[in-house]
């Protein structure tokens, strides 16, 4: 009975420690916002920025899981390849001995209750602040770092004093990693429990406090240390699960990493321990409470630093053959995707769901890709002669735009969830916008199904003559250099938004004004053949509007991607129109 109480005990202290984990990482990374993104993004430059972002991000939030995630959904999203991810991943694993280093300085050696307790106090009444959303979330992270010693101090607490017991040290002397197998044995426990409580940071916390209490002696916890290295990969594995290809890679290469790495620690366990004293001073043998409450936590932590430094280092220099290594597990494989699937919405979005926005992005992209199709196949159905080959192009339009259709759902349902996550009012606002995004697109694609449908019915009747078909590709070139302009905005941070949205304002009133003198054409072209064709002329106008609307949607795209929609609202009044343009529409509408 004793010992089920000391295990609920226990269970309970590492259970509040593992909500303050999760509470401070939650708060870190909202008051991080999209600058944590960059910081992730910026691993695009080479191995060592990759590595540094890595570092500095799990350093931020204080879990290197929540990182290989965000590694695996950016992986997903194809914003970073996999020397990036891997890159990314290494600092991930030093960025972690923060906490190992948070915990030997301010766990053992003062009072956890003189900050812990007031921590939480503060934390908890700061979310009522409404005024000021950075203090909410700077209080959460508080109240989760409060949270965090308090379980510290409960795990120390529900360990009692054994070291003195007979039975204890028996036990301690048989888990000793004196031989191979039992050094193995203890970096199994060590990475099963890691698996059990996913997360490493409350196992390293469970192992140092059982250090300090003389229940395992420093040998022993770092063996354990090792195991939990290999089973906090176990996330980013399980986040790949159906992912893209570069994201199962990425978090392959998180296990093989470690696995490695403590293949050479085991092999030179020993002189890795001897490294580690000469760094760091004082004695690790004996009970004396020096040596249990200060030296020894400072060598595990030390430990956990060196370890992964050193690993780092190593597989920094053989990046590229670790990549050829991974690429020899998980090959490259000829599949091929429906276009109505979901591709880089699907690792790891739940766990960090401010962080996966770009997926989102990306997504949004392929919707404005199909798009563009749409439109080069109506350009192209205007342009044959064959009637079978018109007939394979306009069903080709209306199977991409049904495929809009399931990718807008997918995308919107996506979105919707994500809306209901913890986030920033920045990240609503964001999610809002890419929702205003893909209802955009899905219309941009019944416009062009329309215009497809409207060909047809002109084509069956002879509507149409040869100015009448050479004014329409020239009005849908127009409106295809428009939307790919667009397009852009929706990825490239890079573009000047003032000069985009002026630009894209520009192109909207040229092409107002392009369908206006191509209808009047029209119009004077059938009174001076006295032709009563008022059904052509219908026709011919209902595809010029319809190419009109794509145009107003890819600049409402603009306005929300550059958020300067009520700053240049009167900007169209101001600005000079179509110079050079001849009343008629002729070929100066083709640029």
């Amino acid at each position: 009975m004793k010992g089920i109480i000391l295990f609920l005990d226990l269970l309970g202290g590492l259970g509040v420690f593992l909500l303050g984990i999760k509470m401070m990482s939650d708060g870190l990374q909202k008051a991080a916002g999209d600058n944590l993104r960059k910081i992730i993004s910026g691993a695009t430059r080479n191995r060592f920025t990759a590595t540094l972002s890595g570092m500095a991000a799990t350093s931020i939030i204080q879990s290197s899981s929540a990182t290989t995630v965000m590694v695996v959904g950016f992986a997903s999203a194809g914003l970073l390849t996999l020397t990036q991810s891997l890159g990314v991943i290494f600092g991930a694993n030093i960025g972690t001995t923060t906490t190992a280093w948070l915990i030997s300085i301010l766990g053992f050696k003062v009072d956890i209750s003189v900050f812990a307790m007031p921590m939480i106090g503060i934390g908890f009444f700061s979310q009522f602040v409404k005024k000021w959303p950075v203090v909410r979330r700077i209080g959460e992270a508080m109240l989760g770092f409060g949270l965090l010693f308090l379980g510290l101090s409960l795990i120390k607490g529900a360990i009692p004093d054994l070291q003195n017991s007979s039975a204890v040290v028996e036990w301690i002397t048989k888990f000793r990693p004196d031989t191979f197998l039992s050094l193995l044995g203890a970096i199994g426990v060590g990475g099963i429990l890691t698996v059990i409580f996913q997360s490493s940071s409350a196992v390293m916390a469970l192992t140092l406090t059982c250090a300090a209490k003389g229940l395992i002696d420093y040998p022993t916890a770092c063996a354990l240390v090792l195991g939990e290295n290999i089973g906090t990969t176990i996330t980013a594995n399980i986040a790949a699960i159906g992912a893209p290809l570069t994201a199962k890679r990425a978090a392959l290469g998180h296990l093989m990493f470690n696995l490695i790495g403590v293949v050479w620690a085991v092999i030179f366990f020993n002189p890795l321990l001897d490294l580690v004293s000469l760094i760091v001073p004082g004695s690790t043998e004996g009970t004396a409470q020096e040596v249990l409450l200060m030296s020894i936590p400072f060598h595990l932590s030390a430990f956990h630093t060196v370890f992964n430094v050193i690993n780092t280092c190593i597989m920094l220099i053989f990046i590229k053959q670790f990549e050829k290594l991974i690429m020899l597990v998980i090959p490259l494989k000829k599949s091929e995707y429906n276009q109505t699937d979901l591709i880089y919405l699907k690792a790891g979005i739940t766990s960090t769901p401010e962080l996966f926005i770009e997926a989102a992005r990306r997504e949004i992209d392929r919707m404005a890709g199909i798009i563009e199709t749409i439109l080069s196949k109506n350009i192209h159905a205007l342009k044959t002669d064959s009637d079978k080959l018109f007939e394979r192009t306009v069903e080709d339009v209306h199977l991409k735009e049904k495929a809009s259709d399931v990718l807008e759902y997918k995308i919107n349902g996506f979105l919707k969830n994500l809306a209901h996550e913890q986030l920033s009012r920045d990240m609503i606002t964001e999610v809002m916008s890419l929702l205003d995004l893909t209802n955009y697109l899905e219309k941009m694609a019944d416009h062009g199904d329309k215009i497809a449908v409207l060909l047809k019915k002109a084509r069956g009747q002879k509507s149409f003559d040869a100015k009448d078909y050479e004014n329409l590709e020239l009005i849908g070139l127009k409106v295809k250099k428009i939307v790919k302009e667009a397009r852009l905005t929706i990825l490239d941070y890079s573009l000047n938004k003032e000069a985009a949205i002026k630009r894209a304002l520009e192109r909207e009133a040229e092409l107002n004004e392009m369908r206006h003198n191509f209808r009047e054409d029209k119009t004077a072209r059938i009174f001076e053949q006295k032709q009563s064709s008022l059904s052509a002329l219908t026709l011919y106008a209902d595809i010029l509007t319809s190419f009109e609307k794509i145009g107003d949607y890819a600049l409402n795209i603009v306005e929300t991607t550059t958020g300067l929609r009520e700053k240049y609202k009167d900007y169209k009044l101001l600005m000079p129109f179509t110079k050079g343009m001849d009343k008629k529409g002729e070929n100066a509408y083709a640029g």
